[in-house]
């Protein structure tokens, strides 16, 4: 944590954290996938939250501006929410001794784009209301905290892999013995993989969660071994960061998309289909749908070389108007918070 020198003004806290991507053994984190086993990356630019001083009538002004959104809301007050996650985060930890303020969430990664966002919204979010608290910045509470707002406020499904990820940043090796409880071992950082990935979001919004559910009612039906193979992949994407081994890295992400599909053949959609089979014509070595899959979202290639990786994003670029390449590259730092005046 980094403070300012005190100066005229209001104090404005910055939380920032990145998303994820890449998630090998994704779905085993859950509480019917384990034993969970799980290697993921993280990715900035991600998630940024200011907070500070409002001068309006409103105990908290959202402004939400990646969806045009601003608004006024009373913590602890009965509504029909408008953006669930921030006003249940302020529910929880609503700014001390009734400080009116003004909070501004802003993702670069676009909403719905299946590299958990959300996480990344409630951990940075969660980190500047404990900053704003006085309270003490623990990389394990913050990511459980925002864990527990998701399910246990909100009542969604929800793994633990993606807001460990925001919280700590860099490469993460989780193991989840007793769901939720998980321990994340740092891999060491691996520059020449971020600068040949690549990360593709298809212009629509991930939504799947029919098929969620549908996997989740069907987790019993489908036997160990399909989650077997997920954790494989994650093993294997270990080894591979361990050993620096590109080739090794990119036959996981493909194994774990194809057990991805395994689960339900929709959790590949028709977008990620086409981009795959682009992507081999041009020599990718590797492609992971990104998150736990489904209707648009995005996707996570893999190339052997800068130059293969420019001539894949042209080429995949222009089969649809929609695809864009986000502009992502591994984050060394989670979370962080910073403290200024103005």
């Amino acid at each position: 944590m980094r403070r300012a020198d005190p100066g005229p003004g209001r104090t404005v806290i910055r939380a920032t954290a990145p998303v994820r991507i890449c998630d090998l053994g994704g779905w085993t984190d859950t509480w019917f996938g384990g034993p969970g086993r799980v290697c993921n990356l993280a990715v900035a630019p991600g998630v940024e939250v200011t907070i500070k001083k409002s001068s309006g009538p409103e105990p908290v002004l959202l402004d939400v501006p990646d969806y045009g959104d601003r608004y006024g809301m009373v913590p602890g007050e009965e509504r029909t929410a408008r953006h669930p996650l921030l006003e249940a985060a302020f529910d929880w930890w609503p700014p001390p001794d009734g400080l009116p303020v003004e909070a501004t969430v802003h993702s670069a990664v676009p909403p719905g784009s299946g590299t958990g966002t959300s996480a990344a919204v409630a951990v940075a979010l969660i980190g500047a209301l404990w900053h704003l608290r006085s309270l003490k910045l623990s990389q394990p509470d913050i990511a459980a905290a925002a864990h527990r707002l998701e399910v246990d406020a909100l009542g969604r499904e929800s793994g633990t892999q993606d807001q460990l990820c925001s919280a700590f940043g860099g490469i993460s090796y989780i193991e989840i013995e007793r769901y939720p409880e998980s321990r994340r071992r740092e891999l060491p950082l691996w520059d020449r993989l971020g600068r040949l990935l690549s990360v593709l979001f298809v212009g629509q919004p991930h939504d799947s969660s029919a098929v969620h559910r549908q996997v989740i009612d069907d987790a019993s039906r489908l036997g160990p071994s399909v989650f077997e193979s997920l954790r494989r992949a994650a093993k294997g994407g270990r080894h591979a960061v361990l050993a620096r081994d590109i080739g090794a890295f990119g036959r996981c992400m493909i194994a774990n998309t194809d057990a991805q599909a395994s689960l339900h053949p929709e959790l590949v959609g028709a977008d990620a289909r086409k981009v795959i089979q682009a992507a081999a014509r041009q020599g990718a070595i590797g492609w992971k749908v990104n998150g736990a899959g489904g209707a648009g979202g995005s996707l996570t290639l893999l190339s052997r070389t800068e130059d293969e990786k420019t001539r894949l994003e042209d080429t995949i670029g222009d089969l649809d108007p929609r695809y864009r390449f986000l502009p992502v590259a591994l984050s060394r730092p989670g979370l962080e918070t910073t403290e200024s005046y103005e």
